[in-house]
């Protein structure tokens, strides 16, 4: 019976080790996105200052008497302004820019959504789809044309606004880091063409490169990270 029962015992610790989950690769995971995080918010502080330069030489000094103004009426962006000790300028860049971003890394979230995919797949189809006919009247038309592209209407135009916010974004992008010492976009382009590397600034391309596409890549990398260490725990649970 004691052979038995230290049997019992030996059985039912190995039990108990196999089955017990490994923390170490949670932990990895967790420190590899903490590390994410951590440089996807240097990049965007980084990223803050071509908007601000931008600001600074469109000729916003105009304003400044006002929106400071306004800006004083708010008790929680004024307690914010006094508590980092920044100018109007910074505040408007730093708006400008977190327009662009949201626009630009919009569609990353959605796409990574997939309840949300769900439901945009599901109401478009069982949504009614209303026949265009020559009789309708003009703005009938336009109506069902609207009504038929819904749910995933605004994602086209959502695709669109962020095309839009790209070239906006390159264009400032380009003039605060110019790649070339004309600072002329035409003569980038033919450079590039002809293979005159050497006249190519690399570490100002390098710059506009990352305040362009870095905080969409940091985001997709997190959001990767979490996929990959969501997947990782489900394979790491025992087996029913």
């Amino acid at each position: 019976m004691p052979v038995s029962k230290r049997a019992g015992a030996s059985s039912s610790g190995s039990e108990t080790n196999y089955y017990s989950p490994n923390t170490a690769p949670k932990n990895w995971f967790r420190l590899l996105w903490v590390l994410l995080l951590i440089a996807m918010v240097a990049v965007a502080v980084v990223n803050i200052k071509p908007y601000v330069d931008a600001v600074r030489n469109f000729g916003v000094t105009i304003v400044d008497a006002t929106l400071i103004k306004f800006i004083s009426i708010i008790p929680i962006v004024n307690v914010i302004a006094n508590i980092l000790g920044v100018g109007v300028y910074w505040v408007i860049g730093t708006a400008l820019w977190g327009i662009f971003q949201i626009i630009e890394v919009l569609p990353v979230i959605l796409y990574n959504h997939p309840g949300f995919l769900e439901e945009v797949i599901t109401d478009a189809e069982n949504s009614k789809r209303y026949a265009i006919k020559d009789s309708d009247d003009p703005t009938i038309a336009i109506l069902k044309k609207g009504y038929n592209k819904l749910p995933v209407g605004f994602i086209e135009n959502l695709a669109k606004i962020r095309l839009v916010a790209y070239v906006a974004d390159f264009c400032i992008c380009f003039w605060c880091y110019s790649p070339v010492a004309s600072g002329k976009i035409t003569d980038f382009f033919w450079y590039v063409a002809t293979g005159q590397w050497q006249r190519i600034n690399s570490n100002n391309l390098m710059f506009a490169l990352i305040t362009l596409f870095g905080v969409e890549i940091a985001l997709n990398l997190l959001l990767w990270v979490g996929k990959l260490a969501f997947t990782v725990k489900r394979a790491s649970e025992p087996r029913r």
